[in-house]
């Protein structure tokens, strides 16, 4: 990835942050956006000239705009995009508040939405893209409300639909669109969330998951990695599942 740019959204940890350094070693620079200056200013000074840390917003349009601008202004182009950033905000039971659901889709799959948006049509004059877009095991089967529940379910679920539509779209300009959905990830909020799962419920999921383990953030990263690559140059609209195997047949 010599001479490729990724723009990666939520870079500051996680997922995120195992993804931009998995595209580093591949040779590409980063544009690394979250709302956490300290750590992303930490992670720039760890790669001297090949991360441009960006604070934005991610369901703010002018600031996902400023932010795409300052990335294109430091380097010729955004050849890469990781729409990383998402969660659930507030209750996550069918009866959560309007505003809870409205805040977690924002944050969740509008953002992936406006990103796209902002990077895809230098993409399209180029012929040439990569976009990655960051769903969940939780998209395809389900998430208890301690995990997210329904509306994150929901999100999830709607980038799996973005990913196949936006491929589609996108597919004639020279640009992939694909997703991973991963399953329990020991990134800081997968570390809580397994320390507080009851012992009997952890042990359960233990035997659920053929792998026996949660994911270490890199594990997820190298795919991340696999799909913005020339490596999978005829790969488009396909959801790589990482979840140790676990499913609910």
């Amino acid at each position: 990835m010599n001479g490729r740019v990724a723009l990666v959204t939520g870079a500051a940890g996680g997922i995120g942050r195992a993804s931009a350094e998995a595209l580093l070693a591949a040779g590409a620079s980063i544009a690394a956006i979250d709302v956490n200056k300290a750590v992303l200013d930490d992670f720039a000074s760890t790669y001297p000239g090949r991360v441009l840390p960006l604070v934005a917003n991610a369901t703010d349009q002018t600031e996902i705009d400023a932010s795409v601008a300052a990335a294109l202004g430091h380097w010729r182009a955004i050849d890469i995009l990781v729409n990383n950033v998402g969660g659930s905000r507030g209750g996550g039971n069918l009866f959560a508040p309007r505003a809870d659901w409205d805040a977690t889709m924002a944050l969740t799959l509008t953002s992936q939405v406006m990103f796209i948006h902002a990077v895809a049509p230098g993409m399209k004059q180029r012929g040439y893209g990569r976009i990655v877009n960051i769903a969940s095991n939780a998209g395809r089967y389900r998430s208890n409300t301690g995990a997210g529940g329904v509306s994150y379910s929901a999100a999830k679920g709607a980038v799996l639909q973005l990913t196949r539509s936006a491929a589609w779209e996108l597919g004639p300009h020279g640009v992939t669109v694909n997703a991973v959905a991963p399953g329990s990830v020991l990134t800081e909020p997968g570390v809580r969330e397994e320390r507080g799962l009851p012992a009997g419920l952890r042990a359960r999921v233990m035997r659920e998951t053929p792998l026996g383990y949660f994911a270490a953030p890199r594990e997820i990263g190298s795919i991340v990695a696999f799909l913005a690559s020339d490596a999978a140059s005829y790969v488009t609209g396909v959801t790589i599942t990482a979840n140790g195997g676990w499913c609910t047949t």
